[in-house]
């Protein structure tokens, strides 16, 4: 399974854009997205920019799988980690 991350593009080099990633840079085909500019926010999903998105569903995004990797409440009211 493959997640599509949202993503902001930082710099842009021969079709391929490095992207900030929740704080980690990695780098992304444009073949798909040509026309994307730095400063974009974009969905990658395998080295590949998919979809330019606008600020607040990168926003929508970042919440929700923040949300989804937190540690889930055990029956006892503490905290537990989900397996993995």
């Amino acid at each position: 399974m493959c997640l599509a991350m949202p993503s902001r593009i930082v710099a842009i080099a021969t079709g391929v854009a490095t992207v900030d990633m929740d704080g980690r840079r990695r780098h992304a085909s444009l073949i798909l997205v040509p026309d994307a500019r730095v400063g974009d926010w974009v969905l990658v999903a395998a080295g590949t920019v998919l979809e330019v998105i606008d600020s607040p569903r990168a926003a929508e995004i970042l919440a929700l799988l923040r949300a989804a990797s937190a540690p889930a409440p055990s029956p006892e009211g503490g905290n537990r980690v989900r397996p993995s």
